[in-house]
């Protein structure tokens, strides 16, 4: 018998998990996984996320995913979600001892995933519960000791949701790191810390292969140099029995004068002569 294919649909993917969970007794992380429960709900709610269409949260033990509709709005979950839930979970540390004390990593994404009547599954779950483990996350949170929570979204929706300059989403707080784990490889992954201008720990922008907020993808051959600068346009007349050194490795003879009128072509020249 044919067992029918699991249809997709589209999800935000939100994965939690709870730091140093493994190191609790029992009885606190049952708590802990009750509180954990309540405050992302709760932090839902007031970001306005209708959960009516979704499926419930999947458990993960330390953690859970919540499947969202695909229609929610990224940059609330971006910004306003996540700021929420670190305010909550700084309430709950200052009426918790060290061993109550709950610090979350966080990770975004989205994709088609499918029920296949025992389980979800699809690679883009997968790779958003990749994410939530990346060791660099984890050190990240190590660092940051006055947070609450550490953000880390794919490539993905740092493309479609960060780098469109959302002031809810505050671009310029994220830096890129290397997302390596199993089966993804050469992929990009970006990271924030609430209340951090940078995340503690990461490369600056000028030593992390151009991952700062302004960071647009690879410059294209003849495009901007860098943000708000043209190219430059040179145009040299070679006249006459004049032979030296131009600049650089570029030697011509014969008399000549350069033009470095941005964008200006050969045609825009000879007209201006």
């Amino acid at each position: 018998m044919t067992r029918m294919r699991a249809k997709a649909r589209h999800y935000s993917i939100v994965v939690v998990d709870i730091e140093r969970f493994g190191s609790r007794t029992n009885p606190v992380q049952q708590w802990l996984r009750d509180r954990l429960y309540e405050l992302v709900d709760e932090a839902l709610d007031e970001t306005g996320v209708d959960r009516a269409a979704a499926p419930p949260p999947s458990d993960r033990g330390d953690g859970f995913f919540w499947l969202l509709p695909g229609d929610v709005d990224k940059v609330d979950l971006t910004g306003r979600f996540v700021g929420l839930l670190h305010d909550k979970l700084r309430a709950h540390s200052m009426t918790s001892n060290a061993e109550g004390a709950m610090r979350l990593r966080v990770a975004l994404h989205s994709g088609d995933v499918a029920w296949d009547g025992r389980g979800w599954q699809g690679e883009e779950l997968n790779t958003a519960c990749r994410l939530v483990d990346l060791p660099a996350l984890r050190a990240v949170l190590t660092e940051a000791v006055r947070a609450q929570v550490a953000l880390a979204v794919t490539g993905d929706w740092y493309r479609r949701v960060i780098q469109q300059d959302y002031p809810e989403v505050e671009r310029a707080a994220f830096r890129r790191v290397p997302f390596d784990a199993k089966e993804i490889r050469g992929e990009s992954a970006w990271i924030r810390v609430p209340g951090y201008d940078t995340p503690p720990g990461t490369p600056p922008p000028d030593e992390s292969d151009g991952d700062g907020p302004d960071d647009l993808g690879p410059r294209q051959p003849g495009g901007p140099t860098a943000q708000g600068e043209q190219p430059i346009g040179v145009y040299i007349d070679v006249k006459g029995p004049v032979a030296g050194p131009v600049g650089g490795d570029l030697t011509v003879q014969g008399d000549f004068r350069v033009d470095q009128s941005s964008g200006r072509d050969r045609d825009d020249l000879d007209r201006s002569r």
